[in-house]
């Protein structure tokens, strides 16, 4: 077999893995800018491969032709990168394994099955979701510094509102939507039909898209906190969001005025998860940034151990909504 060929194959090889890698991140990430990248990858895969099938074996010394080949080799080496990012993608839409409390049976009961479980958050499951509920006494917005799992006051940390980019350091304008963190206003990048949530002197509450903003400026004035994400569920009415991912999908619901985490226990549609929540009875939800690299999240399990949700902790994710007892 001539070298050409041998060459061929590679590039073969390689444009499939990159079309592995178009597929993965496409269901489960969207439209963003790694999926542009792989897409481009891919086809300058492809194009190495068509390369080397037409490319004449006396033309393989010619100078401009050897530098086409380097970069070609050069890009097909990168798409292992974009394998490896793929795959993080992809173990990121599953959850670590968890041992539920029960099954949730109705709202009513749900006080009561927490006091006698003694635990700080009681996991509970339906055939589609998890519920972490806490008998918290205090929410706030973490910004900056990820908090510790060795701060024993802390139930649950998830994170909360969407970042606009991926940065190592740290910026308010890097979180999307008005913000509150220790009684500071910040703006935050600007997003349009973005909800809110604030917690004000002992009150959890979901706002509509009109109001969101002033909710949020005035949870700072009282000294609260607050975030804006979009809208899942307000009021009973679905929020104007829409998704075609198929991935898990978590909310920050509010169930008889008090505030709990929500995920699906498995990738979805986003139809499905609204129904779900419904189907529990949930009438206020917000949605919580679950992208990849953003969806590390923990909760303290029996006997005080943090037990990890979901994700790993990336240093370019810089907001949490905690929970604190």
């Amino acid at each position: 077999m001539s070298k050409n060929k041998h060459w061929a194959i590679w590039y073969l090889f390689t444009t499939m893995l990159s079309i592995f890698s178009i597929c993965t991140i496409r269901i489960f990430d969207g439209f963003n800018w790694p999926f542009y990248a792989v897409t481009v990858n891919a086809l300058i895969s492809l194009g190495g491969l068509v390369f080397h099938i037409h490319m004449e074996e006396h033309a393989r010394k010619s100078p401009g032709l050897l530098a086409a080949r380097i970069l070609l080799l050069l890009n097909s080496v990168s798409v292992f990168v974009m394998i490896g990012f793929s795959l993080f993608i992809l173990s990121s839409q599953y959850h670590n394994p968890l041992e539920p409390d029960g099954t949730f049976s109705s709202s009513l009961t749900i006080d009561h099955q927490l006091a006698e479980s003694g635990k700080d958050v009681l996991l509970l499951e339906t055939d589609d979701l998890y519920i972490y509920y806490a008998d918290y006494r205090d929410l706030s917005l973490a910004a900056g510094k990820r908090p510790s799992k060795r701060d024993q006051s802390i139930q649950i940390c998830v994170a909360a509102a969407f970042q606009s980019s991926y940065q190592l350091g740290f910026s308010h304008d890097n979180i999307v939507g008005w913000h509150t963190s220790e009684g500071q206003l910040e703006r935050g990048k600007p997003q349009e039909n973005l909800g809110a949530f604030t917690y004000v002197n002992g009150t959890a509450r979901i706002w509509n898209t009109e109001e969101a903003e002033e909710a949020i400026r005035n949870a700072a004035a009282q000294g609260g906190m607050g975030f804006q994400q979009f809208i899942v569920l307000c009021d009973g009415q679905r929020g104007g969001h829409g998704s075609d991912e198929f991935r898990c999908y978590r909310v920050l619901a509010l169930i008889d005025g008090k505030a709990c985490i929500i995920d699906s226990r498995t990738q979805m549609h986003y139809d499905d998860f609204i129904r779900a929540l419904q189907d529990l009875g949930v009438r206020d939800a917000l949605y919580c940034d679950m992208g990849s690299g953003w969806n590390y999240s923990w909760y303290r399990g029996e006997n005080g151990k943090p037990v990890d949700i979901i994700g790993i902790p990336w240093p370019f994710s810089h907001n949490w909504l905690v929970f604190r007892k």
